[in-house]
């Protein structure tokens, strides 16, 4: 199965609109829901109303960009809102006195975003992913699958973001390759590794393999399109589950996009790659390769 994911549902009305209209006309079958967002109750009932189809939902748990739950604290600024860089929390990690004290804030405040999110989880149990991807810092990993132990939570499926890079043998052809893009897939595709290892036994059976960092918020129909012509052709890669990241929206509204605190998102957010990302899910190429993968 090929999992086509639009990640940042709730971040604003209109953006989640824009993904279900993905949902509904398009491949979207997949998305994150985004617990710390003010929109969050309006969004879901959104989804609730105007979603026609069946989407697997997953908590896109945030440490980076939001409001805390929990309030201020060690992770926010005076006003609530994190303001720790992803290296910041990898020193963090490092450092065993900065772990512990830290590591009790990040565990406060994602049990409160999980527990917020879990009345929309299904029977499956609970999906998990996160904003930017912070869950896969092995400190943050760790404090989720304690979470999920002490909660009593049945574990559905959990990202590992760990780009396959025979996905993009040789880049040749791919639309809007950066080099900052491959060192943050390695940066992750080590984390994984760790995380993976740590917790082998925990992760069997909810994980699969992931698609799209070394392109992420740029994957244009063609950068889908190679993707899964790629999968379609290895031998090693086929009949394996597979996610593909996505965010399919363009949020116009002045009013949703001021309310967005972190400038790298408010800038993202609005960029016109939002709109091909759209344009791409809702290709009818891309549709009927998805289907092809459904018949496996």
């Amino acid at each position: 199965m090929i999992e086509v994911h639009a990640d940042d549902f709730c971040i604003s009305p209109g953006a989640s609109r824009d993904i279900i209209e993905c949902i509904n006309l398009g491949s979207v079958n997949g998305t994150s829901i985004m617990p710390d967002s003010p929109y969050f109750e309006e969004c879901m009932e959104i989804l609730k109303d105007e979603c026609k189809k069946p989407v697997f939902l997953s908590v896109h748990l945030d440490l980076i960009t939001g409001r805390a739950l929990t309030g201020v604290s060690v992770l926010t600024d005076k006003e609530g809102y994190f303001n720790i860089t992803w290296l910041r929390y990898i020193l963090i990690s490092l450092i065993p006195f900065y772990r512990s004290k830290y590591r009790n804030a990040v565990k406060r405040e994602l049990s409160a975003q999980i527990d917020r999110a879990l009345p929309y989880m299904d029977q499956r149990g609970i999906r998990i992913d996160s904003h930017r991807h912070i869950h896969m810092v092995p400190m943050i990993f760790g404090v989720i699958m304690e979470l999920i132990r002490e909660k009593g939570l049945k574990l559905d499926y959990i990202r590992i973001t760990k780009d396959d890079l025979r996905l993009y043998k040789g880049l040749k052809g791919f639309d809007h390759f950066q080099p900052f893009g491959l060192i943050k897939s390695l940066l992750l595709i080590l984390f994984s590794d760790i995380d993976l290892i740590r917790f082998r036994r925990e992760l069997s059976g909810h994980t699969a393999d992931f698609g799209c960092i070394l392109f992420s918020g740029k994957m244009t129909e063609n950068n889908m399109l190679r993707v899964l012509s790629a999968k379609k052709r290895s031998k090693a890669l086929s009949g394996r589950n597979m996610e593909i990241m996505v965010h399919p929206y363009f949020i116009k509204d002045s009013s949703e996009i001021d309310s967005i605190h972190d400038a790298e998102d408010k800038g993202y957010v609005v960029s016109h790659f939002r709109t091909e990302e759209k344009m791409a899910v809702k290709s009818r190429r891309v549709m009927d390769f998805i289907q092809y993968f459904s018949q496996e």
